[in-house]
């Protein structure tokens, strides 16, 4: 679970990867989603991850917050934070008290929240899936397979609010018999964000462990 940020984001980076093998207006639905979430500077939200173990029948919640300015991320779950300025990566793990600190490259990293809203158009197949009423809210599913079949997952699914061009939730399928399920339960547009909440300060945290994996 020390990594589980960047799966938290997997369904978010889904947005225009699509082949030409895709269907025209699932593409034009995620391209409105996408334009409408580019253009923020800042963004700020509060999600629930969902973890579903189909074969243990086990499942787990996760409640966390979420900011976003520019390549800056800061992540903070019940178990851990992650917290990155674009250059350095702070996994700071709240049971045990101990950040361990590397660099950061945005190249070595599939999915990471300042490539949520990048439009790629590749690697992914992208079909129009269900259309629901939730709430009083009309939800178009978008569903998403890689074109890599030795990726980890075998499908995404992303439930867009069609009024409003935004995303309510999305569930990725594991291969491991795993679901994950993140829904987006507030969100909030150009919010003013401080720099500082962008790197990790020691003397924040009494006693921390520092782990540097720098070379």
């Amino acid at each position: 679970m020390k990594r589980f940020w960047a799966s938290a984001f997997l369904m978010l980076g889904m947005i225009g990867m699509v082949t030409a093998q895709s269907d025209a207006n699932a593409v034009k639905l995620l391209k409105s989603v996408s334009q409408k979430y580019g253009a923020y500077k800042t963004m700020s939200m509060d999600v629930t991850l969902t973890i579903e173990n189909l074969e243990s029948k086990n499942k787990e919640e996760l409640k966390g917050k979420v900011k976003i300015k520019g390549s800056k991320f800061n992540l903070d779950f019940s178990q851990q934070t992650v917290i990155c300025d674009g250059k350095t990566m702070w996994i700071y793990l709240k049971d045990v008290n101990e950040v361990q600190v590397s660099n950061f490259d945005p190249k070595e990293e599939m999915f990471t929240p300042d490539k949520i809203f990048k439009l790629a158009e590749k690697d992914f197949g992208c079909l129009m899936g269900e259309k629901m009423t939730s709430n009083g809210k009309t939800i178009q599913v978008i569903e998403l397979t890689p074109n890599d079949k030795s990726a980890s997952y075998s499908k995404i699914k992303l439930y867009i609010n069609t009024a409003s061009n935004t995303i309510e939730k999305g569930v990725v399928y594991d291969k491991s018999a795993i679901h994950y399920t993140y829904a987006i339960k507030s969100f909030s547009a150009n919010p003013t964000l401080s720099d500082s909440l962008f790197t990790f300060n020691k003397a924040n945290y009494d006693g921390v462990d520092v782990i540097d994996l720098r070379e």
